[in-house]
């Protein structure tokens, strides 16, 4: 009977009260999406340490998020190593955002509305010596 009044109501034939027992019991999972972030919000930072290039995805989903990725590429290969940061400079560019190093082998990949302070280079300078 539950199954009747459901398609009735959908069809706008039923009563919308008996529909309402059934949404609250329903047992069904609901999906969340990722919402945009302001540009004023900031609530976490993500850090990776990716194993391989296949790890890529990880960075760009989080970016692509306007969240900031602390990458470390110290357990990565060296050819990986390069593509990743090849990655990471394409994503900067494309995404408009910003990427510092902070040791020799860990990157910082930052929305555009993240503001990084740092004293000892700038970005542009910081950009031609990771190439």
């Amino acid at each position: 009977m539950g199954a009747m009044n459901s398609i009735l109501t959908f069809f706008g034939f039923g009563s919308s009260e008996a529909a309402k027992p059934e949404t609250a019991t329903s047992n069904k999972p609901k999906s969340v999406a990722p919402r945009p972030r302001r540009s004023g919000e900031m609530s976490e930072i993500m850090t990776l340490d990716p194993q391989s290039y296949a790890d890529a995805k990880e960075v760009a989903a989080s970016f692509r998020m306007n969240i900031p990725v602390i990458v470390n590429i110290a357990a990565m290969s060296e050819p990986d190593a390069k593509r990743m940061l090849d990655f990471m400079i394409g994503l900067k560019e494309g995404l408009d955002g910003h990427l510092r190093r902070v040791t020799p082998k860990v990157y910082l990949l930052s929305p555009s509305h993240v503001a990084v302070t740092d004293n000892d280079a700038s970005e542009a300078e910081v950009s031609q010596e990771m190439l």
